[in-house]
């Protein structure tokens, strides 16, 4: 069979095989009961805080979830 024209690629989307590997680690680990390893812990949080830092550089606070609780709270 000839794929020449198609992809070989493992990973076509957009999450990077890395940021996979990291939360299958951390899901097998929870779902065996046990902890996270912690320096894998602590690689996947400081990454969480760089896009956290990134999306509030680019976009500001976003505050959304007041307003929603307060509309809901005042309905």
């Amino acid at each position: 069979m000839n794929n020449t024209g198609m992809s070989t690629t493992l990973n076509p989307g957009p999450i990077p095989l890395d940021v996979l590997a990291d939360a299958e680690a951390i899901i097998a680990a929870v779902m065996a009961g046990k902890k996270p390893d912690p320096a894998l812990a602590r690689k996947v949080r400081d990454r969480a805080e760089r896009i956290t830092e990134d999306i509030r550089k680019k976009h500001g606070v976003l505050n959304i979830g007041s307003k929603a609780i307060r509309d809901l709270r005042d309905a």
